[in-house]
């Protein structure tokens, strides 16, 4: 077996050991948590930016966006919890979480979480990763804004199709709650702007036309 160099097997051991999966057994299994499973329908705001908030959250399936000010900068999926920033010293969100299809997911009172952290020697290490993730989705938006055009929109787009996209043979399709409004907004195109964008993607063939009203049809390409 082929040994991983020091500091890489030291990064894996801790994200093997410390991820959002091993939080939440480690919450559900914990006699002093108590969680319950809801399902949360589209448009509900699970938190709201400078609002303080007593719940945390942890997304078994859908999809939430995330927004500060005028810009969405980022979305959530299956396996990832949302709000432990807001834990220490109650800190009031910098965000708004918005459900944008129908999501299942674990509702965890703020307090018991935080008591449970705590009890743990290495409970910071949660912080730590999840604060990276949150910080790197940020890097990545701020990177997506370097490229112009139809290539911010495309690399968008495959980002997107990576990690939310159901794949065949053929093509990657982006679930309906992915508009060509919501898609505008996070680009930070005028919906005049994408449409004229989008038909340059059909024409080169890196998006399938539109069928119904799912809009991003990738040609498979990733």
């Amino acid at each position: 077996m082929r040994l991983l160099p020091v500091d890489t097997h030291g990064e894996y051991l801790i994200r093997s050991q410390f991820n959002s999966e091993a939080l939440l057994t480690g919450l559900i299994e914990a006699s002093e948590v108590h969680e319950y499973r809801s399902l949360v329908k589209r448009n509900h705001a699970l938190i709201c930016e400078g609002l303080s908030t007593d719940y945390l959250y942890y997304i078994k399936e859908g999809v939430v966006s995330i927004r500060q000010g005028a810009y969405t900068f980022g979305f959530i999926g299956a396996g990832h919890f949302i709000g432990l920033d807001t834990l220490l010293m109650h800190n009031k969100p910098r965000y708004t979480v918005r459900i944008l299809e129908t999501t299942e997911m674990y509702i965890f009172d703020r307090l018991e979480v935080m008591e449970y952290l705590f009890s743990l020697q290495e409970g910071w290490i949660f912080f730590y990763l999840l604060e990276k993730e949150a910080r790197n989705r940020l890097l990545k938006y701020q990177h997506f804004m370097t490229y112009k055009g139809s290539e911010r929109l495309e690399a968008m787009l495959l980002d997107l199709a990576g990690t939310f996209g159901s794949h065949n043979d053929e093509l990657i399709t982006l679930p309906k709650c992915f508009t060509k409004r919501r898609i505008a907004d996070y680009a930070n195109f005028s919906l005049n702007t994408i449409t004229s964008l989008i038909k340059q993607l059909h024409h080169t063939e890196f998006l399938a036309p539109a069928k119904e009203d799912i809009y991003f049809r990738i040609q498979n390409q990733i």
